[in-house]
């Protein structure tokens, strides 16, 4: 049985399946979610495969249901009801017959969208016409008024707004007359009365509007006058056409006169280029009255054939959203299994698919009742026939069984990589471990509760938040919400050993020490009979850091010695638990080598280098320092651990008397360091020479071997599986059989350097932790003084606001997300690097177990 240690045992399956009840096998298969198919037509491309026309057809059904649902949004504003997916309805479905409906559906919005635009065009047409007519009035009312004199010519009413247009008359009349600059007339060679001036009018959008005056401008020659009015200009506005503003309220009403036919025909040609829409607009007052009239008339009648095509429309899209979610699920099930088909042998001499794939060994029960369901749905004459692959060559896919606590640790150590199949999984460990190294570097009470608050309303709310569409950011908080909750209250336990809140340290306990007139220097509450003597209490504070290293001069020194001996702790604890997690991993692949020649001396090394370190920080600790012995003795002092750690490589059996720590520390050292040397060529020589003699004798093994019969070797070799079983004994047999000790060589000797650098370079990483701790504390203690302290201190309503507004800005803004961030990825980081590279996906060939399921 697996765990979350280790990956769930899988068996490798073959089923024979009966031609009429494969695509049934593969539904209930689906449902069940615990089979993984593998493809056994890799030799054929995706359009030779025997399901590829089906595929398609889906993808096509799929893009008719995307574009009705883009429709159905569009169309209804409000939130679309949709019917509960239940599996009969699902069954009751045929996909061809969906196919042709969704044929004939697409073709019906397409064509009620095509009506519906034509109809809204007519429209907009109608609507702008009556515009122009209204605006026409403003256009002739204010046309200027000529005077035709005796020599032929017209003279323009002085008006500095227009400009003169002197046109040559082919006869004159003796008597001046005062006329409309449009009813100006001449005869044509033809002898009919042609008007000299022409004009054209419609709408033209904004945008358009200098381009076309400076092609109209150069056309003409100047001979062209153009007159522009905006809707805002014309008072007259039928207030039936006002809700049409939305759909030309960026275009302007326009005329432009120009004389001759010729130029009126560029001027046609340069509004066709422009996409200006032109309309009808008679000169006489009547003649517009009587159109506008029957323009009104129209719109209303439009206005009653839209008002009731909307509301079929709305209907047939109201129908539609019901049934789109059902379509959309049985499309994409069928496309499913349509794909899981093409993974399938298919064998001709016996009319049989054959399917390869795996299975958890607890849930082979299961996938047995499964086939036994669909053989009896579809009315199988013969059942599905399952075969146990005992010895399957190629490697198994790794299984967990999550839920939605541990998904998220999961997911942050496989985004490391993919264990291999049955290796010790980080996740349990991570589950404690990753908080709690969040935790050192963003301890704060306060801060911590934020984040506890935050990850418990989305805890309490996961139901209501898990349906719905969510963006980025919140998604990946909700989707990590257990693993928040944790970094929060591990940041609360934290917060209490440094003892800050918010910045602010807490006298929970109250303080064991006291300042005093007669020294500088505080001294314990119990032991000031002395002040000069500054003696530490004997009752300590009971839980964290006492509140008085908050205001000592000494105490950002103090508290960062503490927190870079934790850091090193913590990082050496965790190292050295990697390192023993390794040898689990060995002994349960049965692999003596890695267990001798890997675990055994990477252990003594780390052991003997930096697992002493934290041997001296322990003993410096516990030594009272302060004893009268101690102070009696001018060598007992407190040594410098650094030079300590300088001198265990350069001077091992020398120490200082003022710096040794306990007896025999030389001496210690010497063999600690000899240990240490000895174990960096026991890393690098024995595996690759013991794997080159392996291999020089399975050559000698196999060519004796040869001599005996078929039988014997089969028996022999299923025996050797047998005993090694596992994937490592696979991956050892192809080793062997492609041996090469050069680069064996290689592989141990750049194994060996990256252990023995990393062992330092790892070490210090970890002091991250006292960094970002120390940047967290100082950050919360600047905010607390600069931003909300001094506003405070300013003793103004308003100022304290301000500053208390600023201060929660800044500290939920910058310390709670930018910081948390900072020290989530950081974590992260010593995850991967420090800790899983000691035993985790070494090989680098592990596999997800996908199952074929709906529900993915």
């Amino acid at each position: 049985m697996g765990s979350l240690c280790r990956s769930q045992e899988m068996i490798k399956l073959r089923l024979f399946v009966e031609k009429s009840v494969a695509h049934e096998t593969m539904v209930e298969l689906a449902e069940l979610g615990v089979f993984q198919l593998n493809d056994l037509n890799e030799e054929k491309s995706t359009f030779q495969r025997t399901f590829a026309a089906d595929v398609r057809l889906c993808d096509e059904m799929q893009r008719r249901l995307r574009f009705l649902e883009e429709q159905v949004d569009f169309q209804l504003e409000e939130q679309r009801l949709e019917d509960t997916i239940t599996v009969e309805a699902l069954q009751s479905l045929q996909l061809e017959e969906l196919a042709r409906y969704l044929c004939d559906l697409e073709g019906n919005v397409t064509e009620m969208n095509s009506h519906w635009g034509a109809l809204k065009a007519e429209e907009r047409k109608v609507a702008e016409h009556a515009i122009l007519l209204q605006a026409g009035a403003k256009f002739f009312e204010d046309a200027p008024k000529v005077s035709l004199s005796e020599y032929g010519t017209t003279i323009m009413s002085p008006d500095p707004e227009h400009r003169s247009i002197n046109i040559p008359r082919s006869s004159a009349k003796n008597d001046e007359e005062t006329t409309s600059l449009l009813g100006v007339s001449k005869t044509g060679r033809d002898g009919m009365e042609e008007s000299i001036l022409g004009y054209y009018a419609g709408f033209i959008s904004f945008e358009n509007i200098h381009p076309f005056e400076r092609i109209l401008f150069r056309v003409s020659r100047g001979n062209a006058y153009l007159r522009l009015v905006s809707l805002d200009e014309i008072s007259s506005v039928n207030i039936r056409f006002e809700k049409m503003e939305n759909e030309w309220g960026r275009k302007r009403v326009f005329i432009v006169f120009f004389p001759g036919v010729a130029l009126g025909t560029k001027i046609l040609k340069i509004c066709e280029a422009f996409s200006v829409s032109l309309y009808n607009l008679p000169e006489g007052e009547v003649e517009r009255y009587r159109l506008l009239q029957s323009l009104e008339q129209e719109f209303n009648d439009l206005q009653t054939v839209i008002a009731s095509t909307q509301s079929q429309r709305e209907e047939a899209f109201r129908e539609i959203a019901l049934q789109l979610s059902l379509w959309k699920e049985k499309v994409r099930r069928e496309k499913t299994i349509f794909h899981a088909l093409n993974l399938l042998n298919y064998d001709t001499s016996n009319n049989v698919y054959i399917a390869d794939g795996w299975c958890p060994l607890d849930e082979y029960g299961n996938l047995q009742d499964c086939l036994s369901r669909a053989q009896k749905r579809a009315h199988a004459q013969s059942p599905t026939v399952v075969e146990v692959i005992k010895y399957p060559k190629d490697t198994p896919p790794t299984f967990y069984k999550l839920n939605k606590f541990t998904i998220v640790f999961q997911n942050v150590v496989e985004s490391y990589g993919v264990p291999c199949y049955q290796e010790l999984n980080p996740a349990p460990f991570t589950i404690v471990t990753f908080p709690f190294l969040f935790a050192i570097m963003f301890g704060d009470i306060g801060h911590g509760m934020l984040m506890t608050l935050v990850a418990a309303i989305l805890i309490f709310k996961e139901k209501q938040l898990g349906g719905r569409k969510l963006n980025e950011l919140v998604q990946t908080c909700f989707d990590g919400r257990y693993m928040i909750l944790l970094m929060g209250l591990f940041s609360v336990y934290t917060g209490f050993i440094y003892n800050e809140c918010f910045g602010v340290s807490l006298n929970l306990f109250q303080t064991r020490w006291k300042f005093t007139d007669a020294s500088s220097l505080a001294c314990g509450v119990d032991s000031c009979a002395d002040a000069l003597s500054n003696k530490p209490p004997l009752d300590i504070y009971p839980f964290g850091f006492d509140p008085v290293w908050s205001r000592a001069q000494n105490g950002l020194s103090f508290l960062n010695s503490y927190k870079m001996k934790l850091s090193i702790i913590v990082g050496v604890t965790q190292m050295l638990l990697g390192i023993v997690l390794s040898y689990f991993n060995a002994s349960f692949f049965r692999s003596g080598l890695d267990i001798w020649y890997v675990f055994v001396p990477q252990l003594l090394f780390m052991s003997c280098t930096f697992g002493y370190l934290v041997l001296l920080i322990f003993i410096k600790w516990l030594t009272n320092w302060n004893a009268p012995s101690c102070l009696s003795d001018s060598r007992c002092r407190p040594p410098d651990l650094k030079n300590t750690l300088i001198g265990l490589f350069m001077t091992p059996y020398k120490v200082a008397e003022d710096a040794k720590l306990f007896p025999f520390q030389g001496e210690i050292q010497s063999v600690l360091l000899l240990i240490a040397i000895v174990s960096v060529p026991w890393m690098l020589l024995p595996k690759p020479l013991i794997l080159l003699y392996r291999h020089r004798k399975s050559k000698i093994v196999i060519g004796n071997e040869e001599q005996r019969p078929l039988l014997d070797k089969e028996l022999s070799t299923q025996t050797n599986n047998h005993v090694q079983g596992g994937t490592h004994s696979d991956m050892n047999k192809k080793e062997e059989e492609s041996f090469d000790f050069g680069e064996v060589m290689i592989h141990q000797l750049i194994h060996t350097i990256e252990f023995v650098l990393g062992a330092v370079s790892n070490t210090a990483s970890y002091l991250r932790l006292w960094a970002l701790s120390l940047a967290h504390s100082e950050l919360s203690l600047v905010f607390l003084e600069k931003v909300l302290y001094n506003t405070i201190s300013l003793e103004h309503p308003i100022a304290i606001m301000i500053g208390f507004l600023l201060w929660a800005f800044l500290t939920i803004g910058v310390l709670c997300l930018m910081e948390s961030l900072s020290a989530f990825l950081h974590a992260l980081r010593l995850h991967w690097v420090e800790f899983q590279n000691k035993f985790y996906n070494l090989q680098g060939e592990g596999r997800k177990f996908i199952p074929m399921s709906f529900s993915i």
